[in-house]
């Protein structure tokens, strides 16, 4: 039987209650899912201990100074995740060409960039933030059928229209 390549995934707002229940998720099943990054706003400490114990390529802090700590802590602890800060490169890590998967999970009107940066990408978009969809709407719908993304509803409010 071959093995399945692990899933590549990354979560945008990895601190918060669905990115923390998402990243408990892929803990338990580490033969199919791997963390490639992870974002947060302002929570360095939460972070740091995401990236001890998951290792991404990659951290994203929303803040320059949020950014920097981060990254002294972890090079501090020997970790070689690499830190970046900004809505850029949240845009960056969610159309990855190593991601497979975006968990969406940003608060508010911030999700709507990276969102349809995976969606140009093609990526598998799992959303958690009806932020992106109220205030994209159209748009959002429109770049994720031409960038053939996935979008898969995942906080019950979506997924509420199928049940």
């Amino acid at each position: 039987m071959n093995a399945v390549a692990r899933q590549r995934i990354t979560v945008l707002g990895s601190t918060g209650s669905v990115g923390v229940s998402t990243l408990d998720v892929i803990a338990r099943h580490p033969e199919r899912f791997e963390v490639f990054a992870l974002s947060a706003a302002t929570k360095v400490d939460e972070m740091l201990a995401q990236c001890v114990r998951f290792m991404p390529r990659f951290a994203v802090m929303a803040s320059a100074p949020h950014a920097e700590r981060l990254a002294t802590l972890l090079r501090d602890n020997g970790v070689s995740t690499r830190v970046l800060q900004g809505e850029g490169a949240l845009e960056t890590i969610a159309a990855h060409e190593d991601v497979d998967s975006v968990m969406a999970a940003i608060v508010g009107a911030a999700g709507l960039g990276p969102c349809l940066a995976a969606a140009r990408a093609g990526k598998r978009l799992l959303l958690a933030n009806k932020e992106a969809l109220v205030v994209g709407g159209e748009l959002f719908m429109d770049t994720v059928r031409a960038g053939g993304a996935t979008l898969l509803p995942i906080d019950s409010e979506h997924s509420a229209i199928f049940q």
